[in-house]
């Protein structure tokens, strides 16, 4: 047999699956990215198996097999043996567990198998299967019979018994007052006992045991990364909650999970509760409270027995003393080990480096503890701009109450007023612990990954010694994410001050622009970052002119082009209906430009703001309704409401240019050339053409966006170019933008073209 994966069509799937042997099939497509990464696996597994069968079915091309075997997701895995459906699993999975259940099928018996299909076909028709006490019932909810008696009051009582839906016993145990009480058994369906442990009144305690079975079985044991010569695995409990696993091999001795390698020698000086952390190569003893969080004092050691790290914890965080091993983390040399403290996850106060003889090499002074609620209400975060002057001052007010952390983000804003950077760099030579620059980047990098969203973590992060223009930076950008655009500008020229050589920094302060209505210096910004970083340049400046298009009349700059069949002549819409829609957009329309006028100081020039399109309503804005109506037989939600209120600058201006799109394009279908009230119906010869591109386009990126454009490849459909780049050429990130452009046209159109519709706003007219 072949020994690498074959493909399969309908002409071939008969005669391959329905030969003597095994044979596994794996449903895949080429757009599913669990299916490519599993392709590897499956390819491996197949050249270890040469007496196997290895079959691929290409979803997207035999769409015919995916729909007799109603495959739901993929990777979707079936095996058949002797032509019998032997087994059928969704999901990728690891090499082991798919070389482990490729051995278990070989030893299936397929008279077993087709008992057990047989039976669960008579579970699906609600029949009690051979096997199964005969008075059982079917649970539903764990898809499995269920045979025990109950008290007066409907309570579990007694010894309780469980079978699969192919009839094999898989559960064993007894209850108390509806509670799980006393030793349980899980069964393989061999009938091998796969899991035993006990319940004290619901809660597992002491010690539970799974085992391996090398026969056919859908117990789970190999999760989670744990390797397949692990066969048996003991987890132990106190009252509900685990307090040490223990991995064994075929000869029952200790293992590591992943790998089933014998368990290291513990090292001297380590103690015997000690466990080694796989992933971390580490040695941990860890305690706990009831809740599973880290409580007391957790240490963690080298796997030669060096202590790497130690510290109290309460309730979860960092809270008392810290020590921990600190070579080559700091500017001097000299310094082998740090030892300071921590409130409530926060370092604070005195910090200590120490030489290999544990004698002193500096102190910083970090300063109180400023946890979240308190520092992000503090004014170094407002939108509101202070002089150069003014910041210092309240920095030097910070500093005398050693709020150190809070002084350091206060003369950052400084430093983006009047471009001294002295203050700022002296302030953090006294009171942040002096890291070696890699380590600074590195500290700042575990910041970002792990708290970006905190204002107390990145700020206690630059105390602890992180690169200073990176934790800057991150403060930018969660500010820009708070809509605090102004203040996210000053940390970010900071940023851009403290390490001029970090041109990728323009980049975030182009963004920053964006959502300051700046498009002419983020453009900048995009030439200024071209050099370095080219990608990313593009991707600024085509975002800037998709953000910040010019509100013209948008039908008069294209000839509408599609080459869908039986479109539509002309509206079917009446005068009065149309301005009816032509007033809401309107309405629409200035909600948006007011919420965008409100963030900026009166008489602002601003080239790209929305015009005023107040002339479309003499009489003042119109209600935009909210309602179910009925259209046929259907019943149809509108809703052409617009909340606008906490909105930022980006979603403010993707709204008024989808709006505008189909505000310009419906004047257009009325004959005008410019935004005015329409006085008649005269749709130009090409009308047709504009709502079949209005669908067609919206299709084009709505497949970008889902398939990566496989759709419009395998059809042939044409391009177009959208923010001056073309569609294919376009930034995932930037797709949204045109897809809601080009939807809020179709759904203009779709209404447009049927008189039976009541707003371009119907829930059924919008998401095709």
């Amino acid at each position: 047999m072949s020994t690498h994966p074959v493909d399969l069509t309908a002409e071939t799937f008969e005669q391959m699956t329905g030969k003597p042997g095994l044979v596994l099939v794996d449903f895949w497509a080429e757009w599913c990215g669990p299916c490519r990464n599993f392709a590897p696996t499956y390819a491996t597994t197949a050249e270890k198996h040469p007496d196997v069968v290895f079959g691929k079915v290409d979803t997207e091309a035999q769409q015919e097999l995916s729909g007799r075997f109603q495959i739901q997701s993929i990777p979707t895995l079936m095996a058949f043996k002797d032509g019998t459906v032997v087994h059928r699993s969704s999901g990728a999975m690891s090499p082991g567990r798919l070389d482990a259940l490729v051995k278990s099928l070989k030893t299936l018996d397929v008279a077993y198998a087709k008992q057990a299909e047989e039976n669960k076909k008579l579970t699906e028709q609600g029949i009690v299967p051979p096997g199964v006490h005969p008075e059982a019932t079917w649970d539903e909810g764990d898809s499995e019979w269920v045979y025990g008696a109950t008290d007066p009051k409907g309570r579990k009582q007694g010894p309780y018994k469980y079978w699969r839906a192919d009839g094999t016993l898989c559960n064993e145990c007894s209850f108390e007052n509806d509670k799980p009480h006393g030793p349980f058994k899980r069964f393989h369906e061999s009938g091998e006992v796969s899991q035993d442990g006990d319940f004290v009144k619901g809660e597992l305690h002491g010690p539970r045991t799974w085992y391996a079975s090398e026969k056919f079985t859908t117990e789970r044991m190999h999760e989670n990364g744990v390797s397949t010569l692990v066969r048996k695995t003991v987890m132990v409990y106190e009252h509900g909650r685990v307090t040490g696993v223990t991995h064994y091999d075929g000869q029952d001795r200790r293992v590591v999970p992943s790998t089933g390698e014998p368990y290291p020698d513990r090292p001297e000086g380590i103690p015997l509760e000690a466990e080694l952390r796989e992933d971390l190569n580490q040695w941990s003893h860890v305690e706990l409270n009831t809740d599973g969080e880290r409580h007391g004092l957790a240490r963690f050691w080298l796997q030669d027995g060096q202590l790497l790290w130690e510290g109290e914890f309460v309730e979860g965080q960092r809270h008392g003393a810290y020590r921990s091993l600190a070579k080559d983390e700091y500017l001097d040399p000299r310094v082998r080990f740090d030892e300071g403290r921590y409130e409530q996850d926060v370092a604070c106060g005195k910090w200590t480096l120490l030489d290999a003889d544990r004698q002193v090499v500096l102190t910083r002074d970090l300063g109180v503890a400023q946890q979240e609620a308190e520092l992000s209400a503090s004014p170094v975060f407002s939108n509101v701009p202070r002089s150069a002057e003014a910041w210092r001052e309240y920095a030097a007010t910070c500093v005398a109450a050693r709020k150190h952390r809070e002084a350091l983000l206060a003369l950052a804003r400084s430093v983006a007023m009047d471009q001294q950077v002295a203050p700022f760099l002296e302030l953090m030579e006294r009171v942040a612990l002096p890291r070696t620059p890699d380590n600074a980047k590195a500290t700042a990098g575990e910041a970002l990954q792990n708290a970006a969203d905190s204002s107390s973590a990145l700020a206690e992060t630059l105390v602890r010694g992180g690169d200073a223009g990176m934790l800057l930076r991150a403060h930018a950008v969660r500010l820009d994410q708070l809509d605090r655009p102004r203040a996210a500008l000053d940390f970010v020229n900071a940023a851009l001050l403290v390490a001029p050589e970090r041109t990728a920094f323009l980049f975030t302060r182009g963004l920053v622009l964006l959502n300051m209505g700046m498009d002419a210096h983020a453009l900048k910004d995009a030439e200024a970052l071209a050099k370095a970083e080219p990608g990313t340049a593009t991707f600024l400046g085509t975002y800037a002119r998709a953000l910040f298009p010019v509100f013209d009349f948008w039908p008069a700059k294209q000839k509408p082009v599609s080459t869908y069949e039986d479109l539509p002549e002309k509206p079917a819409q009446t005068l009065d209906a149309i301005v009816r829609i032509v007033q809401k957009y309107a309405t629409r329309l200035q909600l948006v430009r007011a919420a965008l006028l409100g963030r900026f100081k009166p008489g602002a020039v601003l080239p790209w703001m929305p015009p005023d399109v107040s002339a479309l309503l003499p009489a003042g804005p119109v209600e935009l309704a909210e309602e179910e109506v009925e259209i046929g037989e259907d019943s149809v939600s509108v809703d052409e409401t617009l909340s606008v209120a906490g909105m930022g600058l980006p979603d403010l201006i993707r709204l008024a240019r989808g709006d505008w799109n189909a505000l310009t394009w419906l004047l257009w279908a009325c004959g005008e050339s410019k935004v005015v009230l329409p006085k008649k119906v005269a749709p130009p010869a090409d009308f047709g053409q504009a709502a079949g591109m209005s669908s067609q386009r919206h299709w084009r990126v709505r497949d970008r966006k889902v398939t990566g454009g496989r759709g419009a490849q395998a059809s042939g459909a044409a391009g177009f170019e959208f923010a001056g780049v073309e569609i294919d050429a376009l930034h995932p990130n930037l797709l949204g933008i045109a897809e809601q452009h080009y939807a809020e046209m179709q759904a203009m159109f779709y209404w447009l073209t049927d008189s039976h519709n009541v707003s371009p706003w119907q829930d059924n007219l919008r998401g095709s």
